[in-house]
């Protein structure tokens, strides 16, 4: 392929595209060549039932069901030169409920990543995000204002990676930005405005072919911007296991100590044991298990506009099953289990929640470049108060989806 030429580069981003797993959702997407750029435009149309569509246990929303619809319209677009890709994404996706429709709502942004493969010894990696989305299943005001918040997205990753990845010693740096602004009702934002950065360091250390041992570093500050609203310091220190392919697995592991410092005055610090670990098990080449776990601190996206900003503590567990039966029917099954405290900025726990869930979907190759799928998803969320009003609700959630997707 021709190289790219900086301006060039720029309009394939700033075109961008949707996500590239909407891209494999499809046998062969194909694509449209525009020049040095790939684009591939893509449609999907879905009609399914949510049978608690405000996500309440309790109360005038409580159990509330609606037939849902969903129409997505996007196009992807790539470039390469050498071993460096450029990819960005632009997707807007509607939803909707017949029978509440208050809580309608369409969602779009631009969305890219680009590797730079600058030598053999250095790396670039970028991803970013920016776009309106909403917080489904959530209202502004209760029965009073049953419309999703409203939040634009400003959200950046940069990595960069000095020595080759075949060397004994390597050294990734990293940082991370993602900043919710909740839209204005009547003067008030309609959720929590927040702001997450982390920066940090990781060193490996390849003491076998293939898997590397490592050790890392890393700050991360979980502000909740609005006036007077204040926020946690977060200081993980890791060590652990990083491995490419070893037999039919791979993945990574690390554990270690996460430190709390909350930013309201004279509020004691606190740490706790943390962990990250991801791994793949392929037993054969058509059938992939995933499993994921991590236990860390966060800001409480179950309830985004709480008069009092909350954050968790907790474990979280997935498990995926992904199989390939035939060449044109899989299925895909998954298993996640969430514990977790949720605080206030002070580190007092006002409640805690255990969730359970999984999901199940049949996909269906109709043609080269069109795909049915049929899924189903339910959650059961258990909340129990630590204090007086601390805002338990528990609650139980079932949705399917039949979905047509065509790369057009």
């Amino acid at each position: 392929m021709k190289g790219l030429n900086v301006n060039q580069l720029a309009v394939a981003i700033a075109l961008a595209g949707y996500s590239l797993s909407a891209v494999a959702a499809v046998e062969d997407a194909g694509h449209i060549n525009l020049g040095p750029v790939e684009m591939t435009p893509m449609a999907t149309l879905g009609i399914g039932y949510d049978d608690n569509v405000y996500r309440e246990g309790e109360g005038e929303l409580a159990d509330k069901g609606s037939a849902v619809y969903k129409l997505d319209a996007s196009a992807a677009f790539r470039a390469q030169k050498g071993l460096s890709t450029y990819e960005a994404t632009l997707a807007a996706k509607n939803t909707s409920f017949s029978s509440e429709s208050d809580a309608n709502y369409i969602d779009y942004g631009v969305t890219g990543k680009i590797h730079e493969d600058i030598n053999s010894r250095n790396r670039l990696d970028v991803d970013f995000d920016f776009g309106r989305y909403h917080d489904a299943g959530s209202t502004v005001n209760g029965a009073i204002d049953k419309e999703a918040p409203e939040y634009t997205r400003t959200k950046g990753g940069l990595k960069y990676g000095f020595g080759s990845m075949e060397a004994m010693f390597r050294v990734d740096l990293f940082g991370n930005y993602n900043k919710q602004k909740y839209q204005d009702t009547n003067g008030t934002p309609e959720g929590n405005n927040r702001k997450n950065s982390e920066y940090g360091a990781t060193a490996y250390y390849r003491f076998m072919p293939k898997t590397d041992a490592l050790v890392e570093i890393k700050q991360r500050d979980l502000d909740y911007t609005d006036a007077g609203k204040d926020g946690y310091d977060v200081t993980s220190y890791l060590v652990g296991l990083n491995w490419e392919a070893t037999g039919k697995t791979s993945g990574y592991a690390k554990v270690g100590r996460r430190e709390r410092d909350s930013k309201i005055a004279n509020v004691d610090s606190n740490s706790s044991t943390g962990w990250e670990v991801g791994v793949s098990y392929m037993p054969v080449d058509h059938s992939v298990f995933q499993l994921s776990t991590s236990k860390d601190y966060g800001f409480d996206s179950e309830d985004p506009n709480a008069v009092n900003p909350l954050f968790t503590d907790g474990s979280t567990y997935s498990l995926n099953w992904n199989h390939k039966w035939t060449a044109k029917i899989a299925t895909n099954a998954n298993y996640r289990f969430t514990k977790e405290d949720i605080e206030n900025a002070s580190g007092v726990v006002q409640k805690d929640r255990t969730i359970n869930g999984f999901g199940l979907s049949v996909d269906w190759n109709v043609m080269r470049n069109a795909t049915v799928s049929l899924a189903y998803d339910y959650t059961d969320r258990d909340e129990s108060n630590k204090v007086v009003n601390g805002g338990a609700d528990s609650y139980k959630r079932g949705a399917y989806l039949l979905t047509g997707t065509i790369a057009l």
